[in-house]
């Protein structure tokens, strides 16, 4: 069987994400493709692989380019393999194999961008299917909890909540006379855009807003998270400043305008965001 493998372009989106939810049915019925790739920070369109056979897409592989805490000094560049998906009819041809061998030989791995190569996979099928073709090592056993500490969706959620209190005259306080526009790069988050106007707060996410925001706010999720769960939040944002852990950007006009406004921030962050 003759197929042709190459690179993910535009427009590809539709029929991976239809193969990927018909493979991986059994897990969130394969509703994730957009969420853990297209709309991931770390993604990389080479780094994803097609097959075809007459025009149609059978198969396809994902690796994203991630940053990996090795020691509490030293962060590497890796890349997470993960999510070969082969149309049943196709299966048994070599495909997977084919698409794995495509990306091992990409030049994000060749040009040496990446120092190590992972991926979590069922034991079973690592031993015939990964390991053969790909040459994995399978690691020690080991135990890692994950918590999600940080959801934009749940702050939209928290400024809507606000932005009624405001229309309903129940927030007790008045906004600022003056607009502010707040920038939040948080790492391994899409950007989040909050401006305060006179009447009311407007939230946006997206690329391209820098040169729009009167103050820039950088950080890991685990900082931002650490000043949450403070009960003395102030302090906690403070000590993260002077460290140098938290970094904050700003226009020197605008500098009392953040304090006139922090409280409008506690109230947003505050309340539930994980």
């Amino acid at each position: 069987m003759d197929a042709f493998l190459r690179r993910f372009r535009e427009g590809d989106e539709e029929p991976i994400e239809n193969l990927v939810e018909s493979v991986f049915s059994n897990f969130l019925e394969g509703r994730y493709w957009s969420w853990k790739y297209r709309e991931n920070p770390y993604f990389d369109p080479r780094l994803v692989a097609l097959a075809e056979v007459n025009g149609e897409v059978v198969g396809c592989n994902h690796w994203l380019l991630r940053d990996l805490k090795i020691s509490g000094s030293i962060v590497g560049k890796t890349v997470l393999a993960a999510d070969v998906a082969v149309k049943p009819d196709y299966r048994g041809k070599g495909l997977g194999s084919s698409l794995l061998r495509f990306l091992r030989s990409s030049e994000v791995v060749k040009r040496g961008d990446a120092a190590l190569i992972y991926m979590f996979a069922d034991p079973e099928l690592a031993k015939r299917f990964h390991s053969p073709t790909a040459g994995y090592i399978p690691a020690p056993d080991g135990t890692v909890q994950y918590m999600k500490v940080l959801s934009w969706r749940k702050v939209k959620r928290n400024v809507d909540s606000l932005n009624e209190e405001i229309r309903d005259g129940r927030l007790g306080r008045r906004l600022p006379k003056h607009d502010l526009s707040v920038l939040f790069k948080i790492s391994a988050a899409p950007k989040l855009f909050i401006r305060v106007e006179k009447d009311r707060l407007v939230v946006d996410e997206g690329e391209g807003l820098d040169d729009d925001a009167d103050v820039v706010v950088s950080g890991s999720l685990s900082i931002f998270n650490r000043i949450k769960m403070s009960k003395r939040r102030r302090w906690s944002f403070l000590k993260a400043l002077l460290t140098g852990k938290l970094r904050i950007k700003v226009r020197l006009n605008k500098i009392l305008r953040i304090f006139d406004a922090l409280w409008i921030f506690e109230e947003v962050f505050g309340k539930k965001m994980t």
